[in-house]
């Protein structure tokens, strides 16, 4: 029986030699909460969020073998999000008596490329070697569409806050970053682990912490009549976890030699894997299994955790973010139909959502659980290595107030490592 453990111990021979390497890199980000300087009364906050940052590179090792140099494009994005807290008294006069306001509202994510340079250096261990980069990045942001360069919002009006209407007057709340049309500089500092699963292929998984300046903003609070300036800056740097594969660009000098297990050959393809939802920030980590032996078709199943929706809390102290995830539990069974490297997948499942502490009553309705459906490809070697699934999942959606909502235009994407 092989297991996970067992491919870690394979045995790779591992020359030091002069090689040329492209690759892709997806990281699963937690972008932390926005720095905030809020001098009126109510608690303005940006809370942190999960992210994907992702890239392509080329990467040269020089004579040596174990000094090199990468150069990258990357792309990501930081949530442009806003949530007060506050009685609704204090901003205006319509009905809503002494009610606590808690919201959260949130635009377009300020989209950024970049190009990095990053010298990397590889330590070898018995049959696997760690590898340590660090350079510059240099980023520029965007707005991802015209009018979405800043968040304004008003409560508690007789008549309902337009934008466009110059008679309504300033909002209640109204943040907006700016300076965005120049260059930022961020520094990533990343360490991964090499593993080798071909002559030609190789896959990383690793860590990865990016520290960077946060962008400056600009931030209007109007209270019981007088008008509050401060700053809303959200943060830029970010921890990730790398997970990277690799083609070389032609064979490497020296042998490459792995522990062939008689086993292998009659066990379950696995599969672990990430998978992130482009509508919405749903991510999760996930274990997958053929149920025949021997096949990367027929059925199988999947089973994960991970962050699901929004919910906020009451808030205890000023300037701490009420907004939280609760634990994602998808479950799913699938069918592949393509029994080599290329296939269709098609699936149903069912991810329970679990608040992990009291949620406010204007919040509940994020409870409950949805029903993911799946469409889509599915890429899988016929012995082990990268996987990488794109998918359509529409998902019915039941929770306390919208039981059976329906959301056709959800896409997902993951990447990962399979084995036998």
């Amino acid at each position: 029986m092989i297991t996970l453990a067992a491919f870690f111990a394979a045995n790779v021979t591992l020359v030091d030699a002069q090689t040329t390497s492209f690759g892709i890199r997806v990281t699963p980000t937690l972008l932390p909460s926005v720095e905030v300087n809020n001098p009126s009364p109510s608690n303005i906050y940006g809370p942190h969020k999960l992210g994907i940052n992702a890239g392509i590179y080329a990467l040269k090792y020089f004579r040596s073998g174990r000094v090199g140099m990468k150069a990258g494009l990357e792309y990501g994005a930081l949530p442009f999000i806003v949530g007060v807290d506050a009685p609704r008294s204090a901003f205006g006069s319509g009905a809503g008596g002494d009610s606590q306001i808690n919201v959260s509202l949130q635009t377009s994510d300020l989209g950024f490329v970049a190009l990095t340079l990053s010298p990397s250096y590889k330590l070898p261990l018995k049959h696997r070697f760690l590898e340590f980069s660090v350079g510059p990045n240099v980023r520029f942001y965007n707005y991802p569409q015209d009018g979405f360069s800043e968040i304004a919002f008003a409560f508690n009006r007789n008549v309902p806050y337009d934008p466009d209407d110059p008679a309504a007057g300033p909002p209640d709340v109204r943040a907006r970053v700016v300076n965005l049309d120049r260059l930022y500089l961020s520094l990533p500092i990343s360490v991964d682990y090499v593993v080798r699963t071909s002559m030609l292929g190789q896959v990383k998984f690793g860590i990865m912490y990016n520290i960077s300046q946060p962008l400056r903003g600009e931030l209007d609070v109007m209270m019981n009549g007088n008008m509050f300036r401060g700053a809303y800056n959200p943060r830029t740097g970010f921890w990730g976890v790398n997970i990277q594969y690799e083609r070389l660009s032609k064979r490497s000098v020296g042998s490459y030699q792995k522990r062939v297990f008689p086993a292998e050959l009659e066990r379950h393809r696995k599969a672990l894997f990430v998978e992130a939802y482009l509508e919405g920030d749903f991510l999760s980590a996930n274990y997958d299994m053929r149920l025949k032996k021997n096949i990367n078709h027929g059925f199988g199943f999947s089973a994960g955790a991970g962050m699901g929706g929004h919910y906020s809390t009451e808030v205890i102290n000023n300037n701490k973010t009420t907004d939280r995830r609760m634990l994602a539990l998808p479950v799913a069974i699938n069918y592949i139909v393509g029994a080599n490297r290329h296939g269709i997948e098609l699936g149903i499942g069912i991810t329970p959502q679990i608040a992990l502490d009291n949620a406010s009553d204007n919040s509940s309705k994020n409870n409950g659980t949805f029903i993911p459906l799946r469409i889509g490809y599915r890429l899988q070697p016929k012995k082990e290595g990268f996987t990488a699934r794109a998918a359509l999942i529409p998902i019915i959606k039941n929770s306390t107030v919208s039981s059976g909502a329906f959301n056709l235009l959800n896409f997902g994407v993951s990447c990962g490592y399979s084995f036998r």
